[in-house]
C-alpha cells in the first residue's frame, strides 16, 4: 500500500477524532427499533467524505450513515463511530474504522480506539499498534480461547437472527475458554489483530464495521472465513476470524450437531 493512501487515511482518522473530541452525542436518529446514529456520527461522516473526496477523488467512499457514492471497484469504507450505543453512554469500546476495498476485499485499514488510545494500521504487510508491530495470538487449544462474539440483531427479523445467535453461543460456551461481547466489531477486530482475542464470530458482515478489522486479521495472518467455513468476500454473510491453531476447531464447535476436533485429531 502506497504511503499516501496511509498519510491520507491517518489525516481523515485524525479529523474524525477531532470532531469526536469537540463534539455531543446530540440527538438519536432511529435506523431500526433499537439502533441509532447521534448527531457525531454524521458530523464525522460528512467532514471525512468531503476531506477524502477532496484528496483522493477517484477513489470512491461508502459510509455507514449516508451510503455510497463514487467508485465501487476502488473505494474508501468507514465507520464513523463503530459502537455508537458504547460511545453515548460512555462505555470506552468504541472507534473510527476506515478502510479502503478493492474488488471484494480491503486491502488497507486503520482503526482508532480513542478511550484505549489506540491506533491500529497496516503497513509494509504487517500491522501496527502505535508504531509497534503486533502479532495474532499463538494460542493452540480451544479451550484456553477468549473469543468475542459480534452483538446481537435489532430491527426487522431480528427475533430469528438472535435465536441462530444464542444457538452460536450456546455452542462455544461448552468448547472455548471464555466469550466476550464487546459492542463494536472495530475493537474486536483490533484486539484479535493484537493477539489479545483468540477470535471473532461475527454472524453478519456490513462492510463498514469488519472492513479495517479484516484488513489487520490478513496483515496479521489470521485465519479469516465465513461461519460455514466458505472464503471470506464482504459480499458474504458472516465473518469468523482466528488464530490459526484455533480457527479450524471453533468452526467445527459453531456448526449444529458438531463438536470441535480435539487438538490430538489428525489433522
Amino acid at each position: 500500500m502506497t504511503s499516501s493512501i496511509e498519510s491520507v487515511a491517518t489525516a481523515a482518522v485524525d479529523l474524525a477524532l477531532s470532531i469526536l473530541r469537540d463534539g455531543t452525542t446530540g440527538g438519536r436518529t432511529y435506523k431500526t427499533d433499537r439502533d441509532f446514529a447521534t448527531a457525531t456520527d454524521y458530523a464525522i461522516e460528512d467532514a471525512v467524505r468531503s476531506f477524502l473526496a477532496r484528496e483522493t477523488p477517484e477513489i470512491g467512499f461508502l459510509g455507514e450513515e449516508r451510503g455510497a457514492e463514487g467508485s465501487t471497484e476502488r473505494y474508501w469504507c468507514l465507520d464513523p463511530i463503530d459502537g455508537t450505543t458504547n460511545f453515548s453512554r460512555g462505555i470506552p469500546n468504541f472507534g473510527v474504522s476506515l478502510a479502503l476495498i478493492e474488488g471484494d476485499q480491503p486491502t488497507f485499514g486503520t482503526i482508532a480506539l480513542p478511550m484505549h488510545r489506540e491506533r491500529y494500521i497496516t503497513r509494509n504487510g504487517g500491522a501496527y499498534l502505535n508504531e509497534e508491530r503486533i502479532t495474532v495470538s499463538t494460542t493452540t487449544e480451544l479451550r484456553d480461547a477468549v473469543v468475542s462474539m459480534g452483538d446481537f440483531a435489532t430491527g426487522e427479523g431480528s427475533a430469528e437472527k438472535n435465536r441462530r445467535r444464542l444457538g452460536m453461543m450456546a455452542r462455544l460456551a461448552d468448547s472455548v475458554g471464555r466469550i466476550r461481547m464487546l459492542g463494536s466489531a472495530a475493537t474486536d477486530l483490533a484486539w484479535l489483530a493484537a493477539g489479545r482475542l483468540d477470535a471473532v464470530v461475527i454472524d453478519a458482515n456490513r462492510p463498514w464495521d469488519v472492513a479495517a478489522g479484516v484488513a489487520l486479521a490478513y496483515a496479521v495472518s489470521a485465519t479469516v472465513t465465513q461461519v460455514d467455513a466458505q472464503p471470506y468476500g464482504l459480499s458474504g454473510s458472516s465473518l469468523v476470524v482466528g488464530a490459526p491453531m484455533v480457527h479450524e476447531r471453533l468452526i467445527g464447535a459453531l456448526a449444529p450437531g458438531r463438536e470441535a476436533p480435539s487438538s490430538s485429531d489428525p489433522r
